[in-house]
């Protein structure tokens, strides 16, 4: 009996601080009202790297520093510290990147600090690679805008605002962000950056708050046209080699313009993996294809200079082999420069 009688007084007592708790809740979950206008949380932004940008994928991977900052008169306290909370037990604006990859990782625990005015403090650091859709059509020659987009989950921007942290702006980082001076991207230089408060339209009619960190990058072209494009000029103006042999000897003709198809074909297949695979077509793909057109049309020039000069109309062949000699390389100078000549994209 004895027993019982205390099972039913621990069952009574759980069940009472049960709904105390639930009780307490809501008053911290819910959203801090200043005023009556939105909850102003600060951000500051550093990208601390930018290792790679994978044009195929269409990603960029880069280890990120976030901080932000709000004002929750609840958690106020009397202490001289910080007291910590996980962000289960306290309010704080849910913001996520919504272009981050599955490989994205925290490397710091969902924990805030508050201090004795009830300031809350939330870093995070960010690692792995985010999406980001690609212009492609100038490629290699291309320049393309990146960013990390920060969404407030559930808030609409008039109830959570963005805001760039004043304390980083006076400590001399402008917008309240910014980007490592080394990091260790190859390829590419970063031009300039900026941060803005940027809402989030996950649909029509839903609209919610967000914030923006997006860098201007240029492609270092260097590596395509070494590796790339030279290559490929050198076998074009190797497929007409073939206008200089004289058409008595047409096994050699058939020859470098067979060689030359072939090498063309080949390098192709090298090449497909540093070249994205996209439905339109890019500057280098218009550059492959003229080439490609060519060594072609070379091959078709040596079959009828052959045939002409076994039906001995071999001064025919000659004075056809005089024309491609500037046809071919005044074609190939003109397209060249229409296709690479003006302003990168």
């Amino acid at each position: 009996m004895t027993e019982r009688l205390w099972f039913l007084v621990v069952s009574v007592l759980s069940m009472s601080i049960f709904h105390v708790r639930g009780a307490d809740l809501p008053a911290v979950i819910d959203r801090p009202i200043t005023g009556g206008g939105p909850t102003q949380v600060s951000v500051g932004i550093w990208i601390v790297d930018i290792s790679n940008i994978d044009s195929a994928q269409q990603t960029f991977t880069a280890e990120v520093a976030v901080v932000l900052l709000w004002k929750d008169s609840r958690l106020a306290h009397t202490g001289n510290g910080v007291v910590r909370y996980s962000l289960d037990q306290i309010w704080h604006p849910r913001a996520v990147i919504v272009n981050e990859g599955n490989s994205v990782t925290r490397k710091f625990p969902d924990m805030a600090e508050v201090e004795p005015d009830g300031r809350v403090i939330y870093r995070q650091r960010y690692a792995g690679a985010f999406t980001q859709p690609l212009r492609l059509r100038s490629f290699p020659f291309d320049r393309q805008t990146f960013r990390l987009q920060f969404v407030a989950v559930r808030y609409r921007p008039n109830e959570v605002q963005f805001v760039p942290d004043q304390d980083w702006i006076d400590n001399g980082l402008k917008q309240a962000g910014g980007i490592a001076p080394s990091i260790t991207l190859p390829d590419w230089t970063i031009e300039n950056w900026n941060t803005k408060s940027l809402s989030y339209a996950l649909a029509p009619g839903f609209e919610y708050s967000g914030y923006a960190f997006e860098f201007k990058a240029a492609r270092d072209v260097q590596h395509y046209i070494l590796k790339v494009i030279l290559p490929l000029v050198l076998i074009v103006i190797m497929s007409w080699a073939g206008f200089w042999i004289d058409p008595v000897n047409a096994n050699s003709q058939i020859s470098v313009a067979v060689t030359s198809m072939l090498t063309l074909i080949a390098y192709r297949y090298a090449v497909d993996t540093q070249v994205p695979r996209l439905p339109y077509m890019t500057r280098i793909d218009l550059f492959f294809l003229v080439s490609t057109l060519l060594v072609f049309f070379s091959l078709i020039e040596v079959l009828v200079t052959t045939i002409l000069d076994n039906n001995q109309q071999t001064e025919r062949a000659k004075k056809i082999d005089r024309y491609c000699r500037v046809m071919f390389p005044a074609i190939f100078a003109i397209t060249s420069i229409a296709i690479f000549a003006h302003p990168r994209g």
